[in-house]
């Protein structure tokens, strides 16, 4: 039987278009950016100038399985599968994964409920910005939801330096000159077990075999690398590095290793946090620190159309 091939969810893109299914798009929406997006739509003014779908059907998905995922698609039809209220939400106020989790007062069924959304925008190619204001607008209508945002002291991780001013052997500043695919071209044809992992321009993307995940970056910065970590741990990353700048780098580990030193058989990956430390000079830190939270005041499974 062939390896398993999957791109991993864990590791996020930054680039703007999603070249493969798996790819998620996140944006590291810093506090203040979070507080005015909900503001925005939860204030009751007018509408007239925002973008909004024309038109949407929602209905249940009672498949019990399967991937959730959103598209938008040429002519501005957006089209979310199989998608949780959870997923909705966090796609509607661009949520880190760490975010995500932390949706505060929020009823089981946001979990619990699938739904498949048609829905036809007023704008026939919408930003990632647009979409995202209109998937708000659509939960406020269909779903009734009313949210607002907290800071809250909650544990993190800190990413810092394993050693001062020093980085790893594969964190390296970034370079023009370091070939890579611009995502915009795609679409991409699925990975086969033997391919190497393709660099997108600014992006991250990740892909497991057999509980071995190789990542691979370029052009990102630490806030980015940060968010992107948390979709592995527990807690909400922050980037405490005091690295500026762009880098490229390429990460090596295994989901089933320990959390111990790395073994001495070469072929086998070391852990995540090995990894971080022996590749990239870099460690996780539990620290506290302020973190915005999305606090559901409520929400209404929604009538079907």
């Amino acid at each position: 039987m062939k390896d398993r091939v999957e791109w991993s969810r864990l590791f996020l893109t930054t680039a703007g278009v999603g070249a493969f299914a798996a790819l998620v798009v996140a944006s590291a929406l810093m506090a203040p950016r979070l507080r005015a997006e909900v503001s925005a739509t939860q204030s009751g003014s007018p509408a007239t100038d925002r973008p909004s779908f024309e038109v949407a059907s929602i209905k249940p998905n009672k498949s019990g399985a399967g991937p959730m995922f959103g598209k938008m698609q040429a002519g501005g039809r957006w089209t979310a599968t199989n998608a949780s209220p959870r997923l909705l939400i966090t796609w509607a106020y661009l949520l880190t994964p760490a975010q995500s989790r932390l949706i505060s007062a929020a009823p089981n069924w946001i979990d619990s409920e699938h739904f498949d959304i048609e829905a036809k925008a007023t704008e026939s190619n919408p930003t990632k910005e647009q979409t995202a204001m209109m998937i708000q607008l659509l939960l406020m209508d269909r779903f009734k939801l009313a949210v607002h945002a907290e800071t809250r002291q909650l544990p993190v991780y800190a990413l810092v330096l394993s050693k001062p001013g020093k980085i790893g052997p594969q964190l390296l500043p970034h370079s023009d000159d370091r070939s890579c695919i611009d995502p915009s071209v795609g679409p991409f044809p699925p990975p086969r077990p033997g391919d190497a992992l393709p660099v997108f321009c600014g992006a991250f993307l990740g892909r497991t075999i057999a509980g071995t995940t190789h990542v691979v970056a370029n052009n990102t910065t630490m806030d980015k690398l940060a968010v992107n970590l948390s979709a592995n741990v527990d807690r909400v990353v922050v980037d405490r590095t005091g690295l500026s700048g762009a880098f490229d780098l390429t990460l090596d580990y295994s989901e089933l290793s320990s959390s111990g030193p790395s073994t001495s058989d070469s072929s086998v990956l070391p852990s995540l946090s090995t990894a971080l430390q022996e590749q990239l000079g870099l460690k996780l830190e539990s620290q506290t620190g302020s973190v915005d939270v999305i606090v559901i005041d409520h929400v209404e499974e929604p009538s079907q159309n």
